[in-house]
């Protein structure tokens, strides 16, 4: 099964290197015991409404600055077709605790995607050595759940070769994350796929 949380974490260790795994979440029989415990707090991917957000819109949170623009334009175009005709909208984000960041980070999620959107945000460019690649996160905001997974899977593969096997959190807009500060949801979803990490 897949799965996602209303906190907006779905797939919390999709790891594409691993062949125990699916793409879709954990095979029959290895389900982590912290996903049982909770499964009121979690929802299938397909019983989630399609496309959901403003967008389409990618928030890269912690991904190294080595993996420029360019190149997550060019797997939005290999895994995301009709988002990239469209005109994806990147934004990058860090580990921060400039006033830029910070008050960006202090919107609710609903505000923080739609200013983003609407270009109201100027990307602030960090050098790579700042970088955290810590808590990696790919958020999706106005995909489609096929094109938001086909996307991932593809950046999952480069960010997991990129750091030397560190596998990002994929997640997605959903209605229940939208009213929560943008800095909230991140670390809960960064929890939850640390806490998934650990019981594999």
């Amino acid at each position: 099964l897949h799965f996602e949380t209303n906190k907006g974490l779905c797939s919390p260790v999709v790891h594409s290197c691993d062949s125990r795994l699916t793409l879709h979440g954990w095979m029959d029989g290895l389900v982590p015991d912290f996903l049982k415990q909770r499964e009121q707090d979690f929802l299938k991917l397909e019983e989630t409404e399609n496309a959901f957000g403003p967008g389409p819109l990618l928030l890269l949170y912690n991904v190294p600055t080595a993996i420029d623009d360019d190149e997550i334009n060019a797997m939005i175009e290999d895994g995301a077709r009709e988002a990239h005709r469209q005109g994806c909208t990147i934004y990058r984000i860090y580990n921060s605790k400039d006033d830029h960041s910070g008050a960006l980070l202090d919107l609710s999620l609903k505000q923080a995607l739609e200013q983003i959107a609407s270009g109201k945000w100027e990307q602030k460019h960090i050098a790579a050595d700042q970088a955290s690649k810590d808590g990696i996160i790919l958020f999706f905001s106005g995909f489609s759940n096929a094109e938001m997974m086909a996307t991932f899977h593809i950046m999952a593969q480069e960010i997991y070769q990129e750091t030397g096997g560190l596998s990002p959190a994929c997640a997605k807009a959903v209605p229940n994350a939208m009213q929560k500060p943008l800095r909230q949801v991140l670390s809960e979803i960064a929890g939850d796929h640390e806490n998934a990490e650990q019981a594999e």
